[in-house]
């Protein structure tokens, strides 16, 4: 195997080249999206292509594979393969043959010779992978452009120097200025050569450039000539040596610290042979690997520069120094201004006015100088901008409150507020100006004397202008509120009434003084040793209250005082006198029962009540006794009389307050009180007839469980006797403690029935007054009506087959308002009541026995207070079906038949004929127990046609029906029964009788075995050896006494003669 070179070229003309190792059986190549790839191979060295998603999989004939990764990319510019060797290019189309598999299509595209954009991609050297003969283990590599021409016939070959990360690479190629030029390779690479090799470089006449951020300090200079000789390589006085290697090329290498400084050259190869030293010109480098110098020298922090708001109205200029054509990238807040330095080293950057923020504030500025090589410097500073300058004045704080009194004013103000520090400040305030003190943090402060600062109540404007340390200005104002007196200050209320004088009744309603005063003002008023703050309100009036118990008692004069606070700490205070007199008297009632034991009853309030007491000699004495007042007079010793009539006194049950009320000249007002109990009636009396036995009903059972009924109420509390008549018969009460009595008869003092009764009561409570109340309570022993509807079963009242499918219904009529439960045949059954007292029930055809037997029915009512009352009944069940009949022989005519006989039966039996068209109609006939068999004979009025499909059916007196469905003989083969026909359904079919037939063909399915009888699912076939049966999908069953039973779908049973040909 040899190695494999490539090269790849991407869309912006870069190169990469690597090789295919000799011994590796699989080799991957990265591709991107346009990018053209060329292998070092011939057409005859690719033995299949296939695609691998996006890979492109080439395997080569020696059984190696090389797979291009990302070949077919999805998405970008598609990629291009080519071949390439003996100098030719050919280009690699793909068609897909389907399952990956690719054929490979070739078309010529450059032939090397004269330079073109495809010479990187040619190669000169061979592969020999698809024949043997080489020797030489190494396929060459060198691209057209790089190898002498000489190879392909004539001329020297000239190419540039490719740079990749910086270094300068030259690959083999043509002679260099210094040598003959004419000297000439194989280009093979290794193994026997025909000739020997000049010394020579490549690239001599290239120059690069080495420079820039982050470059690689690496120079590499090939060449070739005899293999052994050496070779000195000298860059300025930077030397490298080295000897052609048996291949004969060498390669210098140039790498810190055998580096070349910063500078121009042009490389000296002086190649050592046999016949002396030869000299050849090399590649010429141009190193610049210095970052230029950039400085700042005004706008910045570091050089002392500011922007106030003046300078800043014209804009931010930046301006410095640096190396001469170097780009300059100037960054202030994001906002980026770029320049390139001058001849002169100098630079300059301006932001226009609006372009950067105005305020106070420091920022970072960034510079970035770039030179031509692309080495950078970058430096930072700081740009400082202040537009601003700021002064308040703290008016709010002023004397602590912000207002100055007159106690304030007296000493002299101060004033306070804050400006940027360094800044100086002017404060004019009244008559005064002054320059503020500025501390280092700004706050001010200015002093105004007692003169300068204005009095009364006002606001006084101040006026604060700042200038700071950068020479921006601004200024503040504000108000000082001056307040220096207390306004409207007085008392506007009064004291004692319209006379001027406070006496009991006012001093017990405690004491009320208004005045005014200046808003905003705090009033504290003084009176009969007590201190209470005043209520003012937003507009300067205020209110004080004094308890009863403050103001003096007795005849005297009084002092009341008030001082008052303004908001701005001003203090005023005036005075008031007040008259009192607190002196009443005397006024008693007496403390002798009233109607000697403090109750005055219906019979004592009848004849009237008088009051008696005590007041002063000759005082007016106003006396009330449960609302109602009289006036009267003491006489000389102080005793007074007041009389109530009946019409006075207001009936009932309550306690009468009494009070006695006197004034003397003064208006003071004496009161002496009492009371009385008043009851003129009979309280509480009730009987509670709507819970007598719970509901205020007495039913059946109520009436005597328990003894009887029991009758309650309540009366007053101390009542002596309650009697309690209930529908004519009085029983004494018992009554409780507390007021509540109870009435016991026995359940012969109560009469049956349904009717009202009245209940009476009459009681006598503890002050001998009587009272009478009566309520009413039902009585209800019985449930009327209640009874069972007959007619249930049909005209016959016996519920047959067909009437048990559809349920049984019930009903009757209740008691409006009962309930009805009905047993039926041993289940009970919820009936339903409407609201005019019918019920009824449907029994389901699942709670029907099958049979023939007489059900058991009975119905309990219980009406709406709980009586209950049942009565029975019976209803004949006859749900079994006769069986159907069997035909025992055939009475055949000339024509046709006319009759046939089957089992001795006492069923009614009836002749059905099934027409071709599926319809059944009746067969008129005639029937009769036989006279010498136990059979029954049946003889058609008109003889039925052979052939004929025959429905006979019999009927028990429940009118209960069984069918048998017969085939008769036509003389013909192959009769068919067409079982499925709809009108079959009707007539109960359980058997289906063949035997007359010949070779009969009946075909059914579960779907028409359900159809044929509502009895059962269950269908019997009669026949012999000539018949057929058809049930697809039936399963076998047991067999007993000649026949097989058969399960057809999940509810069917088919009975079959065992003679009969079954198809399941």
């Amino acid at each position: 195997m040899k190695a494999i070179d490539f090269v790849v070229r991407d869309s912006a003309g870069g190169l990469q080249r690597g090789t295919v190792p000799d011994g590796a059986q699989a080799h991957a190549i990265q591709a991107g999206a346009g990018q053209e790839i060329s292998l070092n191979l011939r057409q005859v060295d690719l033995a299949s292509q296939v695609r691998e998603g996006s890979d492109l999989v080439i395997t080569l004939t020696d059984g190696r594979q090389i797979t291009i990764d990302n070949y077919f990319n999805g998405s970008g510019t598609p990629n291009r393969l080519f071949i390439s060797a003996d100098g030719y290019l050919n280009e690699v189309a793909f068609v897909d043959t389907g399952a990956g598999e690719l054929y490979a299509q070739f078309g010529p595209t450059e032939q090397w010779g004269k330079w073109s954009p495809s010479d990187d991609l040619i190669y000169l050297g061979r592969t020999e992978l698809a024949a043997a003969g080489y020797a030489d283990n190494e396929v060459s590599m060198f691209p057209a452009p790089l190898l002498g021409a000489g190879l392909l016939g004539g001329g020297s070959g000239v190419a540039a120097a490719a740079v990749v990360g910086g270094a300068a690479v030259v690959g083999a190629g043509g002679g260099g200025k210094g040598g003959d030029g004419g000297g000439g390779s194989t280009g093979g690479g290794g193994g026997d050569r025909d000739l020997v090799q000049d010394p020579y470089v490549n690239d001599p006449d290239s120059v690069g450039q080495i420079g820039g951020d982050g470059a690689e300090q690496q120079i590499v200079i090939t060449g070739g000539g005899a293999p052994g000789d050496k070779v000195i390589v000298k860059l300025g006085d930077v030397q490298v040596e080295t000897v052609i290697d048996t291949e004969g090329h060498f390669t210098c290498s140039f790498v810190p610290p055998n580096f070349p400084p910063d500078g121009t050259y042009e490389a000296v190869v002086t190649v050592v042979t046999e016949g002396g030293e030869v000299v050849l010109d090399g590649p010429g480098y141009v190193i610049d690997l210095t970052p230029p110098l950039v400085d700042v020298s005004t706008g910045t922090d570091s050089v002392g520069d500011f922007f106030n708001a003046v300078s800043f109205a014209g804009g931010v200029t930046l301006s410095g120094t640096g190396e001469p054509g170097a780009s300059i990238l100037v960054t202030i807040a994001g906002i980026e201004q770029t320049t390139t330095v001058s001849e002169g080293g100098t630079w300059s950057v301006n932001w226009a006015s609006g372009t950067l923020e105005g305020g106070e504030y420091s920022t970072g500025v960034t510079i970035v100088s770039a030179d031509a090589f692309g080495n950078t410097t970058t430096i930072t500073d700081t740009v400082v901008i202040d537009t601003v300058s700021n002064v308040t004045i703290d008016t709010a704080n002023v004397e602590t409150d912000g207002i100055v009194n007159a106690v304030e004013q007296q000493d002299g103000v101060t004033l306070t507020g804050t400006a940027q520090a360094g800044s100086t400040v002017v404060v004019n305030f009244g008559t005064g100006s002054h320059s503020a003190t500025v501390d280092a943090n700004g706050n001010w402060s200015a002093d105004f004397a007692m003169s300068e600062v204005p009095t009364g109540e006002l606001q006084a404007t101040v006026t604060a202008v700042a200038t700071d340390a950068l020479g921006n200005s601004s200024t503040a104002t504000g108000l000082v509120d001056i307040d220096t007196l207390v306004r409207d200050f007085a008392f506007t209320g009064s004291t004692g009434g319209t006379d001027g004088v406070i006496n009991n009744e006012e001093a017990a309603q405690g004491l009320v003084m208004t005045g005014t005063t200046e808003p905003g003002s705090s009033v504290m008023v003084t009176f009969g040793g007590s201190t209470q703050a005043a209520t003012v309100a937003a507009d300067g009036s205020w209110t004080v209250n004094f308890a009863s118990n403050v103001i003096p008692t007795g005849e005297q004069t009084a002092v009341m005082t008030a001082v008052a606070t303004d908001i701005a700490g001003n203090v005023d205070t005036i005075t008031r006198n007040v008259e009192i007199d607190r002196d009443g008297g005397i006024l008693t009632i007496s403390p002798a029962p009233v109607e000697g034991d403090d109750i005055i009853n219906q019979l004592e309030a009848s004849d009237g009540v008088v009051l008696t007491g005590t007041s002063n000699p000759n005082a007016v004495v106003t006396v009330t006794m449960g609302g109602v007042a009289k006036t009267v007079n003491a006489d000389a010793a102080g005793n007074w009389t007041a009389h109530y009539s009946n019409a006075d006194v207001t009936p009932g049950v309550y306690t009468a307050q009494i009070t006695a009320t006197t004034t003397d000249s003064a208006g003071n007002t004496l009161n002496a009180s009492d009371s009385v109990e008043v009851d003129t009636r009979v309280d509480n009396l009730g009987v509670q007839a709507n819970i007598i036995e719970g509901d205020g009903t007495i039913n059946g059972a109520e009436r005597v469980n328990g003894g009887g009924v029991q009758v309650t109420g309540t009366t007053e509390v101390g009542s002596t006797a309650v009697v309690v008549t209930l529908n004519g018969v009085a029983v004494n009460a018992l009554v409780a403690p507390n007021g509540t009595w109870t009435a016991n008869y026995a359940a012969s003092q109560v009469a049956e029935g349904t009717y009202t009764a009245t209940v009476s009561v009459q009681a006598t409570d503890r002050a001998g007054n009587t009272a009478t109340v009566s309520n009413v309570v039902n009585v209800d022993t019985e449930v009327v009506p209640l009874s069972i509807d007959g007619g249930v079963g049909g005209a016959d009242n016996t519920v047959n087959i067909a009437e048990a499918a559809t349920g049984i219904d019930l009903g009757g009529e209740v008691e409006i308002g009962s309930t009805v439960s009905v047993n039926f045949d041993g289940t009970p059954y919820a009936a339903v009541v409407d609201s005019a007292g019918n019920w009824s029930l449907t029994i389901p055809p699942s709670a029907i026995r099958d049979g023939s037997y007489n059900a058991n029915i009975v119905v309990t009512a219980t009406d709406a207070v709980g009586n209950v009352d049942t009565i029975n009944d019976t209803l004949a069940i006859d749900t079994s079906a006769p069986s159907g009949p069997a035909i025992e022989s055939l009475n055949e005519g000339r024509v046709g038949f006319r009759g046939m006989s089957t089992d001795l039966t006492d069923d009614e039996l009836s002749v059905y004929q099934v027409q071709d068209n599926g319809s059944v109609t009746e067969v008129a006939s005639q029937s009769g127990a036989s006279m010498t068999r136990p059979e029954t004979n049946i003889e058609f009025n008109s003889d039925v046609p052979d052939g004929s499909h025959l429905v006979i059916t019999a009927t028990d007196d429940a009118q209960n029906t069984t069918g048998t469905y017969v085939v008769l003989d036509d003389g013909a083969p192959n009769s068919t029964i067409a079982i499925n026909n709809p009108a079959l359904g009707t007539y109960n079919i359980e058997t289906v009788d063949m035997t007359f037939a010949e070779e009969g063909n009946l075909t059914i399915d579960e779907a028409a075995l359900l159809a044929l009888s509502s009895n059962s699912n269950q269908l019997m076939i009669l026949g012999g050896a000539d018949d057929t049966v058809t049930m697809l999908g039936a399963t076998r069953g047991t067999s007993s006494g000649g026949q097989t039973t058969y399960s057809l779908g999940t509810e069917g049973t088919i009975i079959v003669d065992d003679q009969i040909d079954v198809i399941t």
